[in-house]
């Protein structure tokens, strides 16, 4: 029997880009001209990989802090899906662009902190996502780990998702740096198809999960295929990837990685 998954990190673009114009970032490849997936794409390919729900994160590199499609396509497909917006920590009104956004359905707020791993400021934006009782997801480089784990104490118990394991070097296995952020409950991981092809490339994938359940317990990952920035493998293998990566976890483990957890943090996916 192929188990339904829950993706919590999936970039959409639309069809129409007089109603939705791209706003390339420059900081990633062109992602979004090369295989550019709209929501009625990917429904279609979550029924052909048995997924049953997805998170639509915000494509910065698509669009910036312009959430309109993310917002909308989600609004479209209820309960299969649901939004994480973004907006532009360092502009002159980011607390009041995430109210906006968190007004308009969007369910978690994904801060955006690669280059400077500023993950403090601004404070208001971390206050009115607790408010909101919604994830924050937080997108940083491994180099910056450490400062995430000084700063978590210091912030309302907001629950965080790390996109794709703080891109966390595993050559040798689970980071110091990545295993210390397991003292917070309120820390989760994504461990996505990048942070999956980061172990592969040392060894068997199937030990990443384990190593990480030992640190964090099953309870706090989640899988995201970051399709269709990563779209090197059609959406159907990424799904079966993830399958194959969890096949060393028992049952209740391997089913909290590939759905469950996700839908702690997102509920309405249930």
């Amino acid at each position: 029997m192929i188990e339904p998954l829950v993706d919590t990190h999936v970039h959409v673009v639309s069809d129409d880009e007089v109603r939705y114009p791209l706003r390339p970032s420059g900081v990633t490849g062109p992602w979004y001209r090369d295989d550019p997936c709209s929501v009625e794409r990917l429904i279609d390919l979550m029924d052909d990989a048995r997924v049953a729900a997805a998170v639509l994160v915000q494509g910065i590199s698509a669009y910036g802090d312009d959430n309109r499609y993310t917002l909308d396509a989600a609004a479209q497909h209820p309960g299969r899906t649901t939004p994480v917006a973004c907006v532009d920590l360092a502009g002159p009104n980011p607390v009041g662009e995430a109210r906006r956004a968190l007004g308009a359905g969007s369910r978690g707020l994904r801060w955006v902190a690669i280059h400077d791993g500023g993950v403090l400021e601004p404070r208001g934006v971390w206050a009115l996502v607790a408010e909101s009782r919604a994830p924050m997801v937080v997108t940083i480089l491994a180099e910056h780990l450490g400062e995430l784990a000084a700063a978590v104490p210091t912030l309302p118990p907001v629950p965080i998702a790390l996109d794709h394991c703080g891109f966390a070097d595993f050559t040798r296995g689970v980071p110091a740096d990545l295993a210390e952020l397991a003292r917070f409950p309120n820390v989760s991981l994504k461990v996505s198809t990048i942070a999956l092809d980061a172990a592969a490339a040392h060894g068997d994938v199937r030990e990443l999960l384990p190593e990480l359940v030992a640190c964090f317990s099953a309870r706090r990952l989640l899988w995201g295929s970051d399709y269709s920035q990563t779209h090197d493998r059609p959406y159907t293998a990424l799904a079966d990837y993830a399958r194959h990566a969890a096949s060393k976890l028992g049952d209740d483990d391997r089913a909290w990685y590939l759905r469950d957890t996700a839908r702690l943090l997102w509920p309405e996916l249930g």
